[in-house]
Parts: C-alpha cells; structure tokens; sequence
C-alpha cells in the first residue's frame, strides 16, 4: 500500500519520507522503524536499513500469526 495521503510520522516532513520506504503498509511509521532498527542493531554486523527493519517488522508478524494460530505446521 503506497504511503502518498498520509501524514508525516515524524517531525520533519522530509525525514518522515526518507525512512519509510515505498510500497510498505500503512501501519509501518517512521518511529516503528527507529525503534526496530535500535532493539535488532546490535545483533547485527552490518547496519540495518530501513528495508530491513521493515522486514523484520513483518517477519515477526508472520511468526506471531503462525504461532497464535493454533495450527500444527
């Protein structure tokens, strides 16, 4: 879902649009962003963008979906 009508989720309008990338859920902010990449971090040798914590983001909604769900795989 493109982020086109929505309002900056942060307080620079510009910033707000740089670290949320294209194409992710509405639902995904700047801030979520931010703090994803400071808990994952320092887990990891190479820095994390963006992307990547947009990545994380929905893999754990992915594992939480699977592992609430009741289901056996």
């Amino acid at each position: 879902m493109a982020r086109s009508n929505r309002k900056p989720d942060c307080g620079n309008r510009e910033d707000a649009k740089s670290i949320v990338p294209t194409g992710s859920p509405d639902w995904i902010t700047a801030d979520l962003i931010e703090q994803t990449i400071r808990v994952w971090q320092p887990y990891y040798e190479a820095v994390l963008s963006s992307e990547d914590a947009v990545q994380l983001i929905l893999s754990a909604g992915r594992l939480y979906q699977a592992l609430s769900s009741g289901s056996s795989p």
